[in-house]
C-alpha cells in the first residue's frame, strides 16, 4: 500500500470511518480497520474516565447509573460502559449500528432529533454525545433537546479545531477540509460559548491524543504505533490544547 502525505485526518477518518459506498448522510462502517481502532481507543478511554469519574460526581442516587449514548455508533463507549457495570442505552440513524450496539444494552433506531420523543424526560442520569454534534445543521437546537431530557449530567466530544494533525496540515499549506461531512468546527472557546448559551455548565475537561502523525497507508500506520506513547501519554499533558478531540463534562445550569 502506497505511503501518502495528509490524504486525510487521521483523527477524524479514524472516529467517523465513513463507509464511500453509502449515502452521504454518513453510514459508520460497521468493518473498522486496525488504523481506526488505533486511533479511536484513546477517544473512548477518555469518554469512559468522563462519565465514571467527571459525571458520576453529578448522580445523586445509588449506582449503577443509566446512561444514553445518542449517535451510539458501532457501540464501542456501550461495551465499556456496560463491563463497569452501568446501565446503557444507545440511539443511533443506522439499523446496522443499532444491530451492533444492542449487544451491551437496550437500542433503538432513531435520530438525534428524536431522542427526547423516544425517552422520558429525567430517565437517564447521563447523556453522551460524541463527534455527533459537528454533523448537525442545527447544534443549538439539539443541545436544547439535550438540556431539556434532564440528565443529571452531560458529556460531549466534538473535533478539536485547534488539534495538532489539522494545524501540521494548514502549515504545509493543505486546503483540505476537516471532513466532507463536517458542518461546524469549534475551539474550546467557542465550545464553551455554545455550551454555556444553551443552558449547560462545563465541569471538567478530558484530553484524548495528540496525533502528530501526518502518513497514510501501511507506513502511517505503522509510524502510528511507535509514537503511540508518546501520543497518547506524553503530548496530552504538555500540550492539552492540541488533543484531537475536545471532550467535556457539563452540569444542567
Amino acid at each position: 500500500m502506497p505511503t501518502t502525505l495528509f490524504p486525510s485526518d487521521p483523527v477524524l477518518d479514524g472516529v467517523h470511518e465513513v463507509n464511500p459506498c453509502a449515502p452521504v448522510t454518513g453510514h459508520i462502517d460497521t468493518s473498522p480497520t486496525t488504523r481506526s481502532r488505533l486511533l479511536r481507543k484513546s477517544l473512548y478511554r477518555a469518554l469512559r474516565q468522563a462519565v465514571l469519574q467527571d459525571a458520576a460526581t453529578c448522580v445523586n442516587h445509588p449506582a449503577p447509573m443509566r446512561v444514553l449514548d445518542v449517535g451510539c455508533g458501532r457501540g464501542e463507549l456501550l461495551g465499556l460502559l456496560a463491563r463497569d457495570g452501568l446501565v446503557v442505552t444507545g440511539v443511533d440513524p443506522e439499523p446496522d449500528c443499532v444491530a451492533m450496539s444492542s449487544r451491551h444494552g437496550a437500542c433503538v433506531t432513531g435520530s438525534v432529533e428524536e431522542a427526547a420523543d423516544l425517552f422520558q424526560p429525567g430517565q437517564f442520569d447521563v447523556i453522551v454525545l460524541s463527534h455527533v454534534l459537528e454533523h448537525l445543521p442545527d447544534p443549538v437546537g439539539v443541545l436544547r433537546t439535550l438540556r431539556a431530557m434532564n440528565a443529571a449530567a452531560y458529556v460531549f466530544a466534538v473535533p478539536n479545531v485547534h488539534r495538532a494533525a489539522r494545524l501540521v496540515r494548514a502549515l504545509v499549506g493543505s486546503a483540505r477540509p476537516d471532513h466532507p461531512l463536517h458542518l461546524f468546527a469549534w475551539g474550546r472557546a467557542e465550545f464553551t460559548s455554545l455550551l454555556g448559551s444553551v443552558g449547560f455548565r462545563p465541569l471538567r475537561w478530558r484530553r484524548d491524543r495528540v496525533t502528530i502523525n501526518p502518513l497514510g497507508g501501511a507506513v502511517g500506520l505503522a509510524i502510528g504505533r511507535v509514537l503511540a506513547p508518546l501520543e497518547v501519554h506524553l503530548l496530552p499533558h504538555v500540550f492539552p490544547e492540541l488533543s484531537s478531540s475536545l471532550i467535556v463534562t457539563c452540569q444542567p445550569k
